[in-house]
């Protein structure tokens, strides 16, 4: 009987985790979908049980609850219908921050241990990364691709995974690596400590290779202030740096990666003139409503380029005040304002974007108060590790939508706050001696 309850007991906890198993998977959604949604599902049923969240989390919580309600009341102000909501399409693409960010309140129960959902979320995101990473390398090394790799004519070769976009894959790798920066930086023990720095070299291949320039810079930008807080000595800091960069460049140029990276500081061509045009119509549009934007999941509605619309006709109010778009036109796909900033304003304007900001500048100081606090060497690396993918999301927006992107946005939602109930169980444990 103790070891059939052993049993469902570790079932439990790979239930819980198991959505960072299928993000390399999205070709097949609802892998991923399902794993939410039993999450989810096993966060609910245990609410109704327990009736409460960790104290912790309480103020993370009643702020993403007032962002959940005004996203909701611009969806309905803009003349959106009731069905949308509960449609697959609108859940995978316009109204993803929904289903993406509901697992903060399913993390901030305190209906498991938080210990052991950390253990199981890092096991299961480093090995699976580390086997695609060894397939995709493989493959993009010593075939033209057909599987993990494909084709691009205008950039070469470049490494999806199992993914419809290189981007998603890059931005989840950028993530992965950081993580395992942290946990090599944080390791005491000599052999555990070379097989994180080898992990570590595989998956930071594996994330050049994807050719995300975006998330190149969020992966170097969160080493920076990972180091900084490590150490917290400028002479260590600049030896670690120095040192990451030494290790970067043979892979980058072995790999032919290097010319993909001195595109960065090209902003004469390419994708960054259709993001400078894109750009441009964005912020025409949240300057006709700049106080609560045109409408939360509008912006696809009004403006595509493939489509060929710039629909401003129906916008309904007082231009450059307060105007929603409600023309009864709804176009779900992945299109975006290629900034999840310029996003937010543009569908939920200056309140809409600053409570967004003020739940993640509130997880920020959170987190990092709990990471100076810790004596608990795992809850330090939990914690480095969650600021880290903070900071990584916050860098990446800039580039792409990524604060309702799936893809990273799950795994930062399930870490973000068990990094928190981590540092609450360490707390009550503490007192409790």
């Amino acid at each position: 009987m103790l070891k059939l309850q052993k049993l469902f007991k570790e079932i439990f906890y790979i239930l819980l985790v198991a959505p960072v198993l299928f993000l390399l998977v999205n070709q097949w959604p609802y892998l991923l979908v399902g794993s939410v949604l039993i999450s989810i599902l096993i966060g609910f049923v245990f609410f109704i049980k327990k009736r409460t969240i960790t104290s912790f989390h309480s103020e993370i919580f009643a702020i993403l609850a007032v962002i959940f309600i005004y996203l909701f009341l611009s969806y309905f102000i803009s003349g959106q219908p009731i069905f949308n909501l509960f449609s697959y399409q609108f859940l995978k693409f316009d109204g993803n921050f929904f289903f993406c960010y509901i697992l903060f309140f399913i993390f901030s129960i305190p209906f498991a241990s938080y210990k052991r959902s950390a253990d199981y979320y890092f096991k299961f995101i480093f090995s699976v990364f580390s086997i695609f990473s060894l397939a995709g390398i493989a493959e993009y090394f010593l075939s033209s691709g057909f599987l993990l790799v494909h084709q691009d004519p205008g950039v070469g070769k470049l490494f999806f995974a199992l993914n419809f976009a290189h981007n998603a894959t890059g931005s989840v790798y950028a993530l992965v690596c950081i993580f395992l920066f942290v946990f090599f930086l944080k390791e005491k023990m000599a052999k555990v400590k070379i097989l994180f720095a080898v992990l570590l070299l595989v998956n930071l291949l594996a994330l050049l290779i994807t050719k995300s320039r975006a998330s190149y810079v969020g992966f170097f930008g969160a080493a920076i202030i990972v180091v900084w807080l490590h150490f917290k000595s400028i002479k260590k800091f600049s030896i670690t740096i120095g040192a990451l960069i030494v290790v970067t460049i043979p892979i980058l140029y072995l790999s032919g990666v290097y010319k993909r990276v001195l595109q960065i500081l090209n902003f004469q061509g390419g994708t960054s003139i259709l993001r400078f045009y894109i750009w441009e119509k964005a912020w025409y549009l949240f300057s006709q409503s700049p106080l609560f934007g045109i409408g939360y999941a509008r912006f696809n509605d009004v403006f595509s380029i493939d489509r060929g619309v710039f629909d401003i006709g129906r916008l309904r109010g007082y231009p450059s005040i307060v105007a929603f778009y409600t023309k009864q036109d709804f176009y779900f796909n992945s299109a975006h304002a290629h900034n999840a900033y310029l996003q937010f304003l543009t569908e939920t304007g200056i309140i809409g974007l600053g409570l967004i900001l003020l739940f993640w500048t509130l997880c920020i100081v959170k987190i990092l108060k709990a990471y100076n606090s810790t004596k608990n060497d795992y809850t330090g690396k939990v914690l480095l590790s969650a600021l880290a993918g903070i900071f990584i999301l916050l860098i990446l927006s800039f580039f792409e939508n990524y604060l309702s992107v799936t893809t990273i946005m799950i795994p930062i939602s399930i870490i973000a706050p068990i990094s928190i109930g981590l540092y609450w169980e360490d707390y009550n444990n503490y007192f409790k001696i």
